[in-house]
């Protein structure tokens, strides 16, 4: 964790972004996941090839952990952010960049994709966003955002508050 929050600083990306994604997504192990995305942060094979990696049958980038997570920043700079921004904006919702719930807004469009949580984001028609936001989120259905699209966001805190609880037993 310590080394991607590290490169997504060197990349000008949220270091909270890198700790959430590692604990969620291939911790400590690289798979593929059954959608075909790779490495420890997931990347599916056309997001990893439009930020830069290799990736055919003979080399797969998104396996280099110090590539990949360069990667993931910039994908997150380049169309996560900038899209929940947009969707933000388009819904008339104010929003602060390091509040949480605008944080998890930004992990549901890497996980499902900005079109995804922008129909999701129709459905509700919010009139405001935080964490109420969120938890309607979790209870909305939209084409590819469904059961771990909805529960990705959840997986996440809890993935962050147990990382807490592990820190202040091995400081006590």
């Amino acid at each position: 964790v310590d080394r991607g929050i590290s490169i997504f600083q060197d990349q000008g990306c949220d270091p909270w972004l890198a700790q959430a994604i590692l604990l969620i997504e291939s911790p400590g192990q690289i798979r593929t996941s059954p959608t075909g995305a790779n490495g420890a942060f997931q990347l599916m094979k056309s997001v990893a090839l439009e930020e830069g990696l290799v990736v055919n049958s003979r080399v797969d980038e998104r396996e280099d952990f110090d590539k990949a997570a360069a990667a993931a920043a910039r994908f997150l700079n380049r169309v996560c952010i900038p899209e929940t921004r947009s969707m933000l904006a388009r819904q008339g919702l104010s929003y602060d960049e390091t509040e949480v719930w605008f944080r998890l807004m930004v992990l549901h469009v890497y996980h499902a994709g900005a079109g995804n949580v922008g129909g999701a984001l129709r459905r509700i028609s919010p009139s405001e966003g935080g964490m109420e936001l969120v938890t309607q989120l979790w209870r909305t259905r939209y084409r590819g955002f469904g059961n771990a699209s909805q529960n990705y966001s959840q997986v996440a805190l809890a993935a962050c508050l147990e990382l807490d609880a592990l820190v202040q037993r091995m400081c006590t």
